[in-house]
């Protein structure tokens, strides 16, 4: 079995390692965009439902309804073998992930596709990247935000205009593999290992300061990847880590460059980065430059930091 199936959750909070699903819903679509299966349910949590006011889910509208154990098995099986698309997916499959857990489950989905990043890479001409941007910017009606199945619906409909355009401009969506990433022990948020290690890499050269136009990379350079790249940052980002350079999640006072491939692009990271005054360095060239990465200044105690690194290996 393979193909598509889009997922949304509501949620009573925001972090998976103590707020519930509330509802639940799973559109799976063909090649085509089609959708050709549904499942939707309310479930009932056990605890307070958190913001009604944002997802209208009342205690009395809840009470009675089946729990995540009770629903596991269908879920299941819609799932079973296909890539749950979901916007901002890692919020949703850090929340099924959370509530299989609790069950004594095995997660239900193996992989997923974040179309939140999917449409970064398309460089779509959108103030923001918004599910009721998209939406309006793909002509998909929505009718009722913060439904579950309404969003599943509508980003059923905006995956397949999303898809046409990713065909027409040579793009393809990058897939995370749920084995392949870490639940936060703190949130219960997962997070790529690859990335999370990259993040974690000791820091042994003194900050180098801001990038200068025409010049190279230097040891102690924080980098700072946008939304706007066309190629998955997870690609070469033992390679940073190698060169001696530091990878940021954020943009603040220390970042070096942020990698982009749409520097014209009017939201999020490019924006900031551009308004700080930051180099945006497009990805291959940022790839290219990271072969000649000029030597740092190692911060106190960095050399017998790296002797002890290389007694391990």
């Amino acid at each position: 079995m393979s193909g598509w199936v889009v997922v949304d959750v509501e949620t009573s909070g925001m972090r998976p390692s103590v707020d519930r699903v509330l509802s639940v819903a799973a559109v799976v679509i063909d090649d085509d965009g089609e959708v050709v299966e549904e499942f939707a349910t309310l479930l009932n949590p056990g605890v307070d439902p958190g913001p009604v006011h944002v997802h209208g889910l009342t205690p009395a509208l809840l009470a009675g309804k089946p729990r995540y154990a009770d629903v596991a098995a269908d879920l299941a099986r819609v799932l079973d073998g296909r890539t749950v698309v979901a916007h901002n997916a890692t919020f949703d499959a850090s929340f099924l992930s959370s509530e299989a857990r609790r069950a004594g489950l095995e997660p239900p989905l193996e992989r997923f596709l974040c179309t939140l990043d999917f449409a970064g890479r398309l460089h779509l001409s959108t103030a923001d990247l918004k599910l009721v941007t998209l939406a309006a910017h793909f002509g998909v009606e929505q009718r009722a935000a913060h439904d579950a199945h309404d969003d599943a619906l509508v980003l059923a409909g905006v995956f397949a205009g999303m898809l046409q355009v990713a065909a027409a401009k040579d793009v393809q969506p990058s897939v995370r593999e749920l084995d392949g990433m870490l639940a936060d022990p703190e949130t219960g948020f997962l997070v790529s290992r690859v990335w999370a290690e990259a993040l974690a890499a000791p820091r042994l050269w003194r900050p180098a300061g801001r990038l200068k136009r025409g010049g190279g990379l230097v040891q102690g350079m924080e980098v700072v990847f946008t939304q706007d790249v066309d190629r998955d940052p997870e690609e070469i980002a033992g390679l940073v880590v190698d060169s001696g350079l530091y990878l940021a999640d954020r943009i603040s006072s220390r970042t070096s460059l942020a990698v982009c491939d749409a520097p014209g692009a009017v939201r999020g990271r490019a924006a900031f980065a551009r308004k700080k005054g930051l180099e945006l360095v497009p990805f291959a060239r940022f790839s290219e430059m990271l072969a000649d990465v000029a030597p740092g200044r190692p911060v106190a105690g960095a050399q017998a930091v790296d002797s002890a690194q290389e007694a391990l290996f």
